[in-house]
């Protein structure tokens, strides 16, 4: 079995953030933040810069025109956006290797939890959220990625079991003593990334909660793996939205049209399988 502290230990060995992104997160920080500031930190990262272009000009974000300019991009994607999404795609470029997983398949899952996540806090007018919603939805299955990275060995048969129609969290538990939950909260802490981001992801399948950032992103996640399953145990899928309990955490007391949220989780597929192409490009 797998201890906390041997996964402490090496998630260390894990990519850290560029500086770049890093850099970004301060600025975006500093309320004095200005798009002068911005486009000089990105200037010192091409690759980076030219993915922000292409995000810019993806159907998220498309205007009425092209943006041909970097100064463009960042006023038509805003200071919150743009860092969360360079954190994405530094993230998958750091990440688009695996030895049991599908890359792809996973991070097209997990932005679009991100993505639904963000949506749903835009529909329940919590839009202040939106950023930190997203960020928690891309980033709720990382421990999958560390445990494939740092531990392919022994999770080779987790993804047997999962394959064969083992529920994910039982086949961690089962054969590693630990979930991919646990080991991804690890991860953001190794990443210096808020408490409150931390323990989404930490407590993103547990029973019970209370807070809202783990709430929805159980939620979010429950909605895309009905149309992007996990694995076979996905693949029969079924619940009613309300009687979740973390349902009256997100969406609280009041009528909301949930028929309106079913409708828009097709186009946030669409656009995250379109951001991950963008994403996996050099």
């Amino acid at each position: 079995m797998i201890t906390s502290d041997l996964v402490r230990t090496r998630v260390r060995t894990l990519p850290s953030l560029p500086t770049t992104v890093v850099s970004l997160g301060q600025a975006v920080a500093d309320d004095r933040c200005s798009v002068d500031r911005i486009l000089n930190i990105l200037a010192k990262d091409p690759a980076l810069s030219a993915t922000m272009l292409r995000l810019a000009n993806s159907v998220m974000y498309a205007g009425d025109q092209r943006v041909m300019d970097l100064r463009t991009a960042v006023m038509r994607l805003g200071f919150e956006a743009l860092l969360n999404l360079g954190r994405t795609a530094a993230i998958i470029r750091s990440f688009r290797g695996s030895n049991h997983l599908d890359p792809f398949r996973l991070w097209q899952h997990s932005v679009a939890v991100g993505l639904v996540s963000k949506g749903i806090c835009r529909l329940i007018k919590m839009n202040h959220m939106d950023e930190s919603a997203y960020l928690a939805g891309l980033l709720h299955d990382i421990g999958k990625i560390a445990l494939d990275r740092c531990f392919t060995e022994e999770y080779a048969p987790v993804v047997q079991a999962i394959e064969q129609g083992d529920a994910c969290l039982d086949a961690e538990f089962g054969n590693l003593g630990i979930t991919h939950a646990e080991v991804g909260a690890m991860v953001a802490e190794h990443w210096s990334f808020p408490a409150a981001m931390v323990a989404a992801i930490r407590d993103h399948h547990q029973d019970h909660l209370t807070d809202f950032l783990p709430a929805l992103v159980q939620i979010a996640d429950l909605l895309v793996r009905t149309r992007i399953p996990n694995g076979p145990a996905d693949e029969t899928l079924m619940f009613s939205l309300e009687e979740q309990p973390a349902y009256p955490v997100v969406f609280g007391g009041g009528d909301f049209d949930a028929e309106r949220l079913t409708f828009s989780i097709d186009d946030e597929l669409e656009h995250a399988v379109n951001f991950v192409k963008l994403a996996f490009q050099d």
